[in-house]
């Protein structure tokens, strides 16, 4: 004969050894110290989203920021807005840079470029580039014209009297077109736009700058000392060379400048 309750209740009867309450004992807590630091950190998860929620952090070049708090409410009314400029000029600007080409520089106060966004910086940086490409361009130009004048310059000298009257107009014209040419190059670096990111760091770009330095001053020297010598008055040989000179340091500093840009 059939007992169901009996086996019902042999099913779940279940009987604990000597020993056993402790071991349970022990388990349950072994559980509850590992337990908590577990629901301890969900909950820290969830209160810092929670922290976080309303704060909208912006990163777009092409976000206009003064349309974002109108932005931010319409999706969250009770939201605090955040926003991050794009970083469009570099740290470190000459005052001529800052007066021309700064957030309210010239180019911008009268027109000749827009205020400034992440657009139009991207634009300026395409006519530096332009215009760097052109300076170095100006600058083999400038080189091969002050080779050809001091070619003339050695005529003049290795010729005396004669050779300063066969060859004075020419070598003039030549003096003129390089300062001319030297003049433009030069500004075509001076006013272009400012780079991204300026690195104080030496490269083939300060040593660049530095040689300008030098050459810079060999060109305001040398017509100085061109000017001591009068065509009215007597060929001074001694006059000359010291002309020549100047005019030879100079071009070598200029082809010097020229070369650790293009190599």
């Amino acid at each position: 004969m059939n007992h169901p309750a009996k086996s019902r209740t042999n099913h779940f009867n279940i009987t604990l050894k000597k020993g056993d309450h402790t071991k349970y004992f022990i388990a349950i807590i072994l559980f509850s110290l590992f337990s908590f630091p577990i629901l301890n950190a969900q909950d820290l998860t969830y209160n810092s989203c929670k922290l976080l929620a309303p704060s909208t952090f912006i990163f777009s070049n092409s976000f206009n920021s003064d349309n974002a708090p109108a932005l931010a409410n319409t999706i969250y009314p009770d939201t605090t807005v955040q926003v991050f400029k794009p970083k469009l000029l570099p740290d470190k600007m000459s005052f001529l840079e800052r007066g021309l080409w700064g957030e309210n520089g010239l180019v911008r106060e009268f027109g000749i470029a827009s205020p400034l966004t992440p657009e139009v910086r991207k634009h300026e940086l395409e006519v530096r580039r332009v215009m760097l490409t052109a300076h170095q361009i100006g600058g083999f130009t400038t080189l091969g014209l002050m080779i050809a004048t001091c070619y003339y310059g050695q005529r003049i000298i290795d010729g005396g009297v004669d050779g300063r009257k066969n060859f004075e107009s020419t070598k003039s014209a030549l003096v003129g077109a390089t300062i001319t040419s030297y003049s433009l190059t030069a500004l075509l670096s001076i006013l272009s736009p400012p780079p991204l990111i300026r690195r104080d760091e030496t490269s083939t770009t300060s040593i660049h700058k530095f040689l300008a330095w030098f050459h810079v001053a060999g060109m305001i020297v040398t017509p100085i000392l061109a000017s001591l010598m009068d065509e009215h008055k007597p060929f001074n040989a001694d006059k000359a060379h010291v002309h020549q000179v100047a005019g030879y340091i100079t071009t070598a500093i200029f082809a010097a400048s020229m070369i650790v840009i293009t190599f």
